[in-house]
């Protein structure tokens, strides 16, 4: 459900940036759904784009990706696990990326998006989570690995995958990232959207 979960974010997007404020991507990757979000925000509203990733070679992929782009995007080198300014912001979109960030900086992170968000500013966040019952944990995971399999991947290319991942990519269940939110300051907090271990998070300010 990727693009549809990049649909979605588009969406969320395009319903809460501001005339004359900035959106951030973190950890923007490709540059993807920045450049989706572009084609959809009018272009005379001023809506600054700024992309954060922690990867050189993503950041040259994103700015490849802008180039026939109807408004630019500023794309920033950051590790999120340490501070990050954000600043004049209506809407912050995370997509599976706080999952990979240091459980212990995650709610400084959050933080930081709080107050750099105007009033009525949204952050949008999607992860991967684990489920708080040991049993169905592991069924979402074998349904996710049935998934790749049905796609084409080897049990081998499975396997290699979650090795390196462990540790790398440490996912919470739903009510921690809940609490996660609500600690770092957010009110008002809702999901848009759960597809087995995989799930979409919407706060205001």
């Amino acid at each position: 459900m990727y693009q549809e979960c990049q649909s979605l974010a588009v969406h969320w997007c395009a319903q809460f940036a501001k005339a004359n404020t900035s959106v951030y991507d973190l950890g923007c990757s490709t540059g993807t759904l920045l450049l989706k979000l572009a084609r959809s925000v009018d272009k005379n509203k001023g809506i600054a784009l700024l992309g954060i990733d922690n990867s050189q070679a993503m950041l040259e992929k994103s700015r490849k990706t802008f180039r026939e782009s109807p408004i630019s995007c500023e794309f920033i080198e950051a590790d999120l696990n340490h501070d990050l300014s954000i600043q004049n912001a209506s809407v912050v979109v995370m997509n599976y990326t706080l999952q990979f960030v240091l459980p212990e900086n995650r709610v400084l992170l959050l933080k930081n998006i709080y107050e750099g968000l105007l009033p009525g500013g949204s952050l949008v966040l999607i992860e991967k989570i684990k489920s708080g019952i040991p049993q169905l944990d592991r069924t979402f995971i074998e349904f996710h690995h049935q998934f790749k399999r049905d796609r084409g991947y080897s049990n081998l290319e499975i396997s290699k995958k979650r090795e390196a991942l462990e540790n790398v990519l440490i996912p919470w269940t739903v009510e921690e990232n809940r609490d996660l939110i609500k600690k770092a300051g957010f009110p008002t907090i809702d999901l848009f959207f759960k597809w087995n271990n995989f799930v979409g998070f919407i706060a205001l300010k």
